[in-house]
């Protein structure tokens, strides 16, 4: 197993399921066979508890970040580490064996396999194999396969060209899913972007309905004339979030374009220069609401 995956599934899982896992790692190095491959990541959800969350300590981020930035354990269960330290096995193999294997595991794969395969894309080679199957996979309407792509996986905002990634965050705000948790969510911001996310207030404004304040932070270094009247309107909404959106906007613009609405927002734009406001805490908020 790649450490220290094998030591953070070793903290809750039980000693005969983690001899079982390493029985099948050894047997798959020495001699890989596929279908052997397809019985250990299938039968993971006979040897380990789905309800169990793995322990996650501090020191195991930082060993994570360092070849993999970004990437996280937080909120995994047993199955979706164990069935990872297995596709890191498989990763080791010849590339038409490894990418072979994979594609045909995905298509049969149940909803926590999903949810494990893309999980696991940080940490296999060749992402422009794999970039195809992410944006096939963010097609999904189910949730939990949506998230194990796009919130808390720094693959999409790494690999994924411009329109993919403009994709995945539009079909964030549709699905109601959290921006904050989109790893790389500032740096892939981008003009086209922008004018999406604009439109698609106007389009939810035009129809009575609520615009997320998170759809802004896309917005924020890419202002247009048209977007900044749009966060005019933002900052004098009554929707939850809202003004601390434009705040956080207003904060950081040296153009003097916003000193109609400064005043009105003063108390929150030094929240945001003090770092007592930020795009995270007001996504966490908007969650938690």
């Amino acid at each position: 197993m790649v450490p220290p995956l094998s030591d953070i599934l070793k903290r809750s899982a039980s000693a005969d399921a983690i001899n079982w896992l390493n029985g099948e790692v050894v047997a798959l190095r020495s001699d890989f066979n596929q279908r052997r491959f397809y019985y250990a990541f299938s039968g993971v959800s006979r040897h380990f508890d789905k309800t169990a969350r793995v322990n996650v300590e501090a020191g195991d981020l930082d060993s994570l970040d360092a070849p993999c930035p970004g990437f996280t354990l937080a909120g995994w269960d047993e199955f979706r580490l164990a069935r990872v330290i297995l596709l890191t096995v498989l990763a080791e193999q010849p590339t038409d064996i490894y990418q072979s294997t994979l594609e045909k595991v995905l298509g049969s794969a149940d909803l926590r396999e999903q949810v494990a395969i893309f999980s696991a894309l940080p940490l296999l080679p060749d992402p422009d194999f794999l970039v195809t199957l992410a944006r096939d996979g963010s097609r999904t309407n189910i949730v939990d396969v949506f998230d194990a792509i796009a919130l808390d996986n720094p693959f999409p905002a790494a690999h994924f060209p411009e329109e993919a990634w403009n994709q995945l965050v539009l079909k964030a705000l549709f699905i109601s899913r959290p921006l904050y948790r989109m790893e790389g969510i500032d740096d892939r911001a981008n003009p086209t972007l922008a004018e999406a996310l604009s439109n698609l207030a106007h389009e939810r404004w035009a129809a009575g309905r609520v615009v997320s304040a998170e759809l802004w932070r896309s917005c924020a270094n890419c202002l247009t004339d048209s977007i900044a009247s749009d966060i005019e309107r933002v900052a004098v909404s009554d929707e939850p979030g809202d003004r601390e959106a434009a705040a956080l906007i207003v904060a950081e613009d040296t153009t003097g374009r916003f000193a109609a609405i400064r005043e009105p927002l003063g108390d929150l734009i030094d929240a945001a220069r003090s770092g007592d406001l930020t795009w995270e805490s007001l996504g966490r908020q908007l969650a938690s609401a």
